[in-house]
Order: C-alpha cells, then structure tokens, then sequence
C-alpha cells in the first residue's frame, strides 16, 4: 500500500496546531519522519534536539492553522444547523440541503425558492421570503426561518 506522505503531513501539522504553546511552538509527539519532512518544506524548525517542542516558522504557522481549521472545527452551517433544530420554521415540512452552498445569497435563494415552489407555498409568501433574505446579512438564518436546512 502506497502511503500520500504529503496527506499525512498535513494532517501532521494540523495536530501540531492543536498543541500550539508559546505562539509558535508545539509539542512534537509525531512520528519522525512526518517531523523531518514539515522540516525540509519549511513548516518548522529543524526538530533533532532534546526540546520537547519544535518552533513553527512563519509559513508553517500559518498553514497549520488553515489546516487545523479546515480539518478540525465545524463550518459555519454546521453550528447553524445545530443553532436551528431548536427553532421552528414556518414550512417544517420543506427541507432544503445547504451544507455545500457556504453563505452565499443567490445560491441559496434559488434553492430554498424553487424548493418553496415545489411545495406549492403560495408565490406571494415566496415573494416574502426573497425579500427577506436580499435584505439580511444572513441568508441561512433566514432560510431557517421559512424552511427546514441541513
């Protein structure tokens, strides 16, 4: 079985995020080689030596945390959809998948519209809710308002 070296260290760095100490340190508990290698891309300092930690440079930091975030913490319509299944929706029965679609307006409006439409609501309460959701900040909390999202 071939192993992807590079997957592997990213996921390296990304856990090195997570035992971040002393703004650029971590704790380097990691297999060797994944250590040697983030060492020879620049992600860290060289990290043979008795210390128990190993210094990110300014690239690796970054990086680790980008990846600690993309790999590691929820999106943000995950903690929404959580945020939601307490509230109620005007139309509970409409459900309307939104997980790939981030927080953008025109994306979402058509979705949950033609979803609306689908469901034979009413044009004028999809009128409303169009306006709605131009004039917020928040598309996806406005959608749940009016809809079931996941």
């Amino acid at each position: 079985m071939a192993l992807d070296t590079d997957r592997i260290d990213d996921t390296v760095l990304a856990l090195l995020y997570l035992t971040l100490h002393d703004q650029d340190r971590a704790w380097k508990g990691f297999d060797w080689d994944a250590l040697s290698r983030l060492h020879e891309k620049g992600m860290i300092e060289n990290p043979v030596g008795m210390a128990k930690s190993v210094e990110f440079t300014t690239d690796g930091l970054r990086r680790s945390k980008e990846l600690f975030e993309a790999m590691f913490t929820k999106r943000l319509t995950e903690q929404l959809s959580q945020q939601a299944s307490a509230q109620q929706s005007k139309y509970p029965n409409i459900r309307v998948e939104l997980a790939d679609l981030g927080n953008q307006l025109w994306p979402i409006l058509r979705r949950v519209s033609y979803a609306m439409s689908d469901a034979d609501v009413d044009d004028a309460e999809i009128e409303q809710y169009k306006n709605e959701i131009k004039s917020s900040d928040d598309p996806v909390a406005v959608s749940r308002r009016w809809v079931q999202v996941v």
